[in-house]
This record gives structure tokens, C-alpha cells and sequence, in this order.
């Protein structure tokens, strides 16, 4: 049999994400790594393509440098029985002086965007460390490139220097550190009734696991009404077309970024996409939802009642979109394809959330 088609392996990796996406033409494979899940991941990732029989990837993409898509990558880079071509990642010090960066970290009392920003300074040095050490080749990746037949949608190189400069000015830091903060806050008095009744303030009350049944929860803080970070608005986004089908790839990208893209590229009736964030409410909303109206979506989650959001998958899942979890039923990689591809007779049938027996 000829192989002309494509494959989309999500890893079950919890709140996690690493995507290997797969092209097959004239039975020859191009393969494109997508990050590589949380430090902890690293040696699930190599493991998942040694059984693969993997050996060669064309493209691996950092798509943020948050611990959770970049910290697994240096065991992937690491790792000599795997080779691999072209290496995708941001370089903040290209775009930004580090002794502003240094002399805002030290003057600051936003003390969790600052350590968000320290951790992610930390993996994307580790991460270039160890492709300077293996004499690969890296570049950036921005709006218009292109990865091996994926596209880079978004960010573009000016959103990118947007997002950046606001961890150098006190100020920015100051109000994402409010927002954060007061965000954390609702979801307190949200998913804590006792608290909420003492506050004289409403309040829903959530079960230990929102995706076991089709029970509904009021939920008081709308879709992508909550701030996103900077650094998960610039995650790179990627496209691609297999015959008439489009898919969309976003890592943690939010409202903004995804507008962005939508506004520049036709991606309305998707094939396919991942929902970011691990299916985090900051980073869609029902506008965005009903423009990009998945056939098929999948999302890296452990399952809580944060990731993946039932508000989001409910929204999705009434734009007509089944949605399939690494964490539902019970667990495990999940499996796109369309076109010929290679069989694998110990896969089964996906099951898609709220629909497991």
C-alpha cells in the first residue's frame, strides 16, 4: 500500500503537551516534533518514538519555553539514537536586553510573573545549551515560515516584541500580577462555596472530576475573560492543509493570539486543532470556538476540574465538535489520521469526553 496521508500523535502526558504530527507522501514520512512535555516527560517522549521506530525527525519545535512544553525537549535533543534536522525555538535575548529584563526582575514585588519568567529564561537556555552541544541548528520561528509542510501562523515577530517588553516595564508587571492575582481569587471563592457563602458572594459547587458525567456547573467567569500570560501568547501556532482538510495547532496561545490568526489566515470548518491551554478557560472564547468549528479536537489534560475547562469542551461540543482528552476514560496517546497510514492494530477506538460507558 502507498502512504499519502497524515498522522497527529498527542501524548498522554497530563498537563503536559508534546505532539509528533506525521505526513506521509510516496510512502516517505516527514516528521515535526512539537514540544516535549515537563522534565519528568523527557524519557516518555523518547520511549514513545523508540516503539515508534522513530530515528529521524525532520523539525523540532519549542512552541514556549513554560516547563511543561520545553523541559522534556533536552532529553529528546539529548537523546543520540534519535537525529534530527532543523530545531524551532524563541530567543528572547534577540528581542529584549537582558540587564532591563534583569534590573525590572529586581525591582519588582510581581513576584509570580517573575518566576514564571525566570523558570522559562532557565529551559529555553538549558534547551539551546543542548543544541549548541549536538551542533544542530535552531532558528525562530514567526508568522510566515514555514516547518518541513506546517506553516507558522502566528506569532508575528511585532506581537512577539509586544509580549516581551512587558516584562520589562514595572508597571506591565504590576498589572499582570493584579490580574493574575485577582483571577486566582475568583476561582477561590468559585470553586470553594464555604468561602464564597462567607464572602457574601455566589458560588458554584464542582464535583471531584468534571468529565465523568454530563452534569452542568454555573461558572462565573466567562470564556477568555481571564488574563493569559505573555509568554503563552506568543506559543507558536501552526497550520497546515491536507487535501481539503485544514488543522490548527496552538500550544497555550489565548484570545489575542488566536484572533490574531484567525484574522489572518481562513480557518473557519477545521478538520482538526488542539485545544490550548490544556483546555484552560483563559484561552478560547464561544467567538473563536464558532469560527474555527473543529470536526475533531484534542487536548493534553489531566482531567481536574481546571483542565480541560467542561465550560470549554461544552462549548466546543455545541459548535458540533467531538472532543477527545489524553486523560478520558482512562487514560493514554491519542491517534489522528487521515489518508493511508501505516496500521497499528494496538490502538483502539478513541472515546470522546462524557461519552465513556
Amino acid at each position: 500500500m502507498s502512504y499519502d496521508g497524515v498522522e497527529i500523535d498527542m501524548l498522554s502526558l497530563g498537563d503536559a503537551d508534546s505532539i509528533l504530527v506525521t505526513r506521509w507522501t510516496n510512502n516517505l514520512p516527514t516528521r515535526v516534533l512539537i514540544d516535549g512535555g515537563d522534565i519528568s516527560d523527557g524519557e516518555k517522549v523518547v520511549d514513545f518514538l523508540r516503539k515508534r521506530n522513530v530515528r529521524y525527525l525532520d523539525h523540532i519545535v519549542c512552541s514556549h519555553p513554560h516547563d511543561d512544553h520545553a523541559a522534556g525537549l533536552v532529553d529528546v535533543v539529548d537523546c543520540e539514537e534519535i537525529d534530527f534536522g532543523q530545531a524551532w525555538l524563541h530567543q528572547p535575548q534577540n528581542h529584549a536586553s537582558f540587564s532591563g529584563l534583569r534590573e525590572a526582575m529586581s525591582k519588582t514585588t510581581a513576584n509570580k510573573v517573575k518566576r514564571i519568567l525566570e523558570e522559562s529564561l532557565s529551559s529555553e537556555l538549558l534547551l539551546r545549551i543542548s543544541l549548541e552541544l549536538r551542533q544542530k541548528p535552531f532558528r525562530e520561528p514567526f508568522k510566515g515560515m514555514q516547518i518541513g509542510f506546517l506553516t507558522v501562523l502566528g506569532p508575528s515577530l511585532e506581537f512577539y516584541e509586544e509580549q516581551l517588553a512587558q516584562f520589562s516595564d514595572l508597571g506591565k508587571l504590576d498589572e499582570l500580577e493584579e490580574a493574575l492575582s485577582s483571577y486566582q481569587q475568583r476561582i477561590d471563592r468559585e470553586e470553594n462555596p464555604f468561602l464564597s457563602s462567607s464572602l457574601g458572594l455566589g458560588s458554584s459547587l464542582f464535583g471531584s472530576s468534571l468529565l465523568g458525567s454530563t452534569g452542568s456547573a454555573t461558572e462565573s467567569i466567562g470564556l477568555g475573560e481571564a488574563p493569559t500570560e505573555p509568554e503563552n501568547e506568543t506559543s507558536t501556532v501552526l497550520g497546515f492543509v491536507h487535501g481539503a482538510d485544514t488543522f490548527l495547532l496552538t500550544a497555550d496561545a489565548g484570545v489575542e493570539a488566536l484572533t490574531r490568526v484567525s484574522g489572518g489566515y481562513r480557518l473557519g470548518g477545521l478538520r482538526w486543532m488542539q485545544i490550548p491551554h490544556h483546555g484552560s478557560r483563559r484561552n478560547v472564547n464561544e467567538s473563536l470556538i464558532n469560527y474555527f468549528k473543529p470536526e475533531t479536537a484534542y487536548v493534553s489534560a489531566e482531567g481536574t476540574n481546571k483542565h480541560p475547562r467542561r465550560a470549554v469542551v461544552n462549548a466546543f461540543n455545541r459548535a458540533g465538535t467531538e472532543v477527545f482528552s489524553t486523560h478520558y476514560p482512562n487514560g493514554g496517546h491519542l491517534w489522528f489520521r487521515v489518508g493511508n497510514v501505516p496500521v497499528r492494530p494496538e490502538y483502539g477506538n478513541a472515546v470522546a469526553l462524557y461519552n465513556a460507558s
